[in-house]
């Protein structure tokens, strides 16, 4: 009798842990890159692409979820999850700043296409030296039945699609 007490709990307790993971942050996706190669690699609606990589190892993209408390001082109203972007070289050594054309995109949808054709949706990034969320140039491309937004980056870091 207390061992199917005790499997009970047990299975109670697995239970609540996955479903505290699930609702405390967002996905991850991990891919590889390699130098002189073009990559794209996409989590969801947001993603990063390598275009003649300068370098050979691994990056991740992680969701944020809005609902966590985000940095900064003048936190944009955004239109969907953030993408926190790391980039590791093939000795396993976090890389901040980017060389070479890397962009970050978001795909978006029709009131995200709305607000684009009216000038106010751009691409955000969070710059921890002034601890605010500064715009990075966005450019508009259509892909294969896809409507996205793209910029530039330098660095590694957390990005996000919102109005401006």
């Amino acid at each position: 009798m207390n061992s199917k007490r005790n499997q009970l709990i047990l299975t109670v307790l697995v239970a609540v842990l996955a479903l505290s993971l699930l609702a405390a942050g967002g996905s991850t996706k991990v891919g590889t890159i390699e130098f002189g190669e073009t990559t794209d690699v996409s989590l969801g609606r947001s993603g990063l692409v390598f275009t003649g990589s300068q370098y050979d190892g691994t990056v991740k993209l992680t969701r944020v979820n809005e609902n966590n408390k985000l940095p900064g001082t003048n936190v944009p109203d955004f239109t969907q999850k953030l993408v926190k972007t790391s980039l590791y070289n093939a000795d396993h050594q976090k890389v901040t700043h980017v060389v070479g054309p890397v962009y970050v995109y978001f795909k978006i949808r029709g009131p995200e296409q709305r607000l684009w054709n009216r000038g106010e949706l751009t691409i955000y990034y969070y710059d921890s030296w002034t601890n605010k969320w500064t715009e990075c140039p966005t450019s508009f491309i259509y892909k294969t039945g896809e409507s996205r937004v793209s910029c530039r980056i330098r660095t590694m870091g957390l990005y996000g699609v919102g109005e401006k």
